[in-house]
């Protein structure tokens, strides 16, 4: 029995190599699209097409190849048909090839380099082979030596990339000469000669050389200026990712620099860092962006239209119509990719780079010269503003968020479903899916990441036992500098248990704080025309904040920046990271600490079910009766701006928010007297009500201080409470970062980045990192004689 019908089959026989060659064309030109998208995007969908197309390209080339030998040993005599269609081989190595923008899509696959290179071999062979079985007329030879010189010089081209961004190769290009240091045997020597002669010698400490970065620069740096200095740091801290050293002087230039700079400026300069640390991992950027690399694209697009010449000119008298039309494709194609290619070096940020390093051209006939470059950086970076509105941003810009309380609200799933999903192996995909939210990152999270960071390089005051102190903390330097000591039994904790602590207690500060505008969505959802009206506020409203702010270059949030919605933010992202990415943090069993805790809190909610219920319902008729009331019920520009956005009410269409504020007052209400462990045992690791005691001791006896303070004191009394919550949660973004092994920062660049990456290397630029392992240089010491 055949399940394929004769008539499709042979469809198929006839029609496959056409079919699998305009296949591999076609993946070529959605792998060059997609991987100039992914250093910029964080998204699943993308990241999958990305997989499927890296992986396919490969496959469906030398599957074509495999289709073209068996072709032309089973044909019983060279047809015209089969010339032409030997001349396809050739273009299958230029696809094999691949574009200058993607040569790996994990950091693994540079590890496979060997297998790369033995692929090399096999399919130039089985080229070669195709084309000489079919010895095409004189016609199309020259054309196909041209493309065969084209595809193998890629091939080549991308295995030595694969080669050179291997762990291995990559430690080996950044080693240094080995360093004996000064001759002491000799010096001591010389010492002891010089007393026993009676001259009274003496040592003379010569001081290390002063660092040759400009200090005090506080102006304003342009976009160009920002990449040439990306780049100059990225020279040094590409070393961190193969676990080498950094020395006290490379400590001095980076702060030197970075505290003289805002928020803005200093993530934008780790952003380019981190761009270019991609480039040299994942594409053919060191050897494409070299004097050899610009010759070898400018040959290899002489190439392809000299290609393309010759076979116009070629006799075609007896070639099938369609194979004809294809090979007119393939050319034109490959002339297509390789323009592209050269315009993509041409607008890249290693372009801007070489304009403006003036090492060439510092003599004084020349400097015109320099100024002219200086001019053509500047017209690169307008003219990819023009044509992209990421122009400012080199990576994702945005974090991922998961929270358990509002987790275990939700609608579960039906078991069924759950089992099906565990046994196909799809359970964290859904999760991910279905719970975790994305959110771009605000300026006001990294200004105050940054405002800390400047804050402890400061007080370490250049002292190295300072810096890792600094480094080692995980909330306890903020609670001491705030007058917190009481709070400190909670970060000193396994560090997955105190983040789970502090993220059900900012929860629960967040649910409670009295001084926050809530924004309930069921109030202003009585008809249609309520609810487009709130999508377009939630939509436009934001970008006309954002455009007036960039316009007038300052913004209100900067002199006074809120704490509250920073807070709630990093403490989603961690119990992202806790679940779903724990590799980036120290070890620990936070997955199994989450699980129970999850465990008890629904169970909680389930006892609890009637109480939260009629606790909803209350809430919802004071905020109806407050809405009629209210001469402008909608919500303002201010609250509209900082609501939740469209995209993220699919996830919380089952939820409500006076159900989540129920259920923390529910929570909150439990009696704590007692430590969990005495009732419970340690069996279970739930923490769930050790962070409403913790919740508490922050809260404090909120119904008091209602009745003895002012509104504005209420505010006062809130807003240093989420000072303290925030300073804690930066302090834990941080030591989660410098305790983040390299190798896992390095790994997540290809998927559109991490905070906690460039917070690790925020962290190592203002000095506060294990990384700096030579503190002192060598002992300029000299031999002094009194006379």
């Amino acid at each position: 029995m055949q399940l394929v019908p004769e008539k499709f089959r042979n469809l198929w026989n006839a029609e496959e190599i056409r079919v699998v060659i305009l296949a591999s064309l076609l993946l070529q030109i959605f792998l060059i699209s997609l991987s100039l998208l992914r250093k910029r995007h964080r998204n699943m969908l993308l990241s999958f097409l990305l997989w499927i197309s890296y992986l396919g390209a490969d496959y469906v080339a030398i599957l074509a190849l495999g289709n073209l030998l068996s072709e032309q040993t089973e044909a019983s005599d060279a047809n015209r048909n089969g010339q032409l269609r030997a001349f396809w081989a050739p273009f299958l190595l230029l696809h094999l090839g691949g574009p200058d923008t993607i040569t790996s899509y994990s950091l693994e696959d540079n590890e496979l380099w060997l297998r790369h290179l033995l692929g090399l071999v096999l399919e130039v062979v089985v080229a070669i082979l195709v084309f000489l079985e079919s010895l095409p007329s004189p016609h199309l030879w020259k054309a196909a030596i041209v493309v065969f010189a084209a595809g193998i010089l890629k091939y080549v081209e991308r295995t030595w990339a694969l080669w050179s961004a291997s762990m291995d190769r990559l430690r080996q290009s950044m080693f240094t000469d080995p360093d004996p240091g000064p001759n002491y045997v000799r010096f001591k020597q010389e010492y002891r000669s010089r007393e026993r002669a009676g001259l009274q010698p003496k040592i003379e400490i010569l001081k290390e050389r002063p660092s040759l970065l400009p200090q005090g620069e506080v102006t304003e740096i342009r976009q160009e200026h920002i990449i040439l200095w990306g780049y100059r740091f990225f020279r040094t801290s590409k070393r961190l990712v193969v676990d080498l050293m950094l020395s006290f002087q490379d400590r001095i230039d980076s702060q030197n620099f970075f505290l003289q700079r805002t928020a803005k400026e200093a993530f934008q300069v780790v952003e380019v860092e981190l761009s270019f640390l991609h480039d040299i991992l994942h594409t053919k950027a060191t050897h494409v962006h070299t004097v050899g690399g610009r010759v070898r694209r400018v040959f290899s697009l002489t190439m392809a239209a000299v290609a393309l010449v010759l076979f116009h000119l070629s006799g075609k008298h007896g070639f099938n119509e369609a194979d004809v039309m294809i090979t007119y494709v393939l050319l034109v194609a490959a002339l297509g990719l390789e323009a592209v290619a050269i315009v993509v070096l041409l607008v890249s940020d290693w372009t801007i780079v070489a304009l403006q390093e003036r090492n060439k051209f510092e003599r004084p006939y020349i400097t015109c010269l320099s100024e002219l470059l200086d001019k053509l950086a500047g017209a690169i970076v307008k003219f990819r503003g023009r044509i992209s509105k990421n122009c400012e941003s080199w990576w994702s810009n945005s974090t991922r968020h998961y929270s358990l309380i509002r987790i275990c609200l939700r609608r579960p799933i039906h078991k069924q479903i759950q089992r099906i999903m565990e046994s196909l192996r799809l359970k964290e995909l859904w999760d991910i899916w279905q719970y975790v939210e994305h959110d771009e990152i605000s300026d006001d999270l990294k200004e105050l990441i940054f405002q800390q960071l400047k804050d402890k390089a400061s007080c370490a005051e250049g002292e190295t036992t300072s810096y890792k102190r600094m480094q080692a903390c995980r909330g306890e330097w903020i609670l001491r500098e705030m007058g917190y000591p009481e709070l400190e039994w909670s970060v000193k904790k396994e560090f997955d248990e105190s983040i789970l602590l502090w993220h059900i207690a900012t929860y629960l500060c967040y649910q409670t704080d009295p001084t926050a505008v809530k924004v309930t969505e069921e109030v202003n959802r009585h008809s249609r025309k309520k609810q487009l009206i709130k999508w377009l506020r939630h939509c436009i409203v934001p970008c006309l904040r954002c455009r007036t702010q960039q316009a007038s270059g300052t913004g209100a949030s900067k002199a006074n920046p809120d704490h509250r919605e920073p807070s709630k933010r990093i403490s989603e992202y961690m119990m992202y990271l806790v679940v779903f990415e724990p590799f980036m943090l120290p070890a620990g069993i936070g997955k199994i600490r989450f699980q129970d805790t999850c465990a008890e809190a629904m169970k909680f909610f389930n006892d609890k079910k009637s109480d939260i219920e009629e606790a909803e319902r209350v809430l919802n008729r004071e905020h109806l009766t407050k809405a009629e009331a209210s001469p402008n019920p909608t919500p303002s520009i201010e609250q509209g701006a900082s609501a939740t956005p469209p995209r993220d009410q699919r996830k919380r269409r089952h939820l409500s928010p006076t159900r989540e504020k129920a259920a923390s007052g529910a929570l909150l209400k439990v009696q704590t007297t007692f430590k969990p462990i005495e009732v419970k045992g340690d069996r279970s690791k739930s923490v769930l009500f050790d962070a409403c005691t913790l919740a508490k001791e922050i809260i404090g006896d909120d119904t008091k201080e209602k009745k003895s303070k002012g509104h504005l004191e209420l505010e006062e009394a809130w807003k240093k409470k989420w000072t303290i919550i925030n300073g804690v949660w930066v302090e834990m973004l941080c030591f989660a970062a410098g305790k983040c092994n390299q190798y896992f920062h390095a790994k997540q660049l290809s998927q559109g980045g991490e905070l906690l990456t460039h917070v690790w290397l925020l962290m190592i630029h203002m000095g506060i990192a294990r990384q700096y392992r030579i503190e002192t240089g060598h002992a300029r010491a000299l031999l002094l004689v009194d006379e």
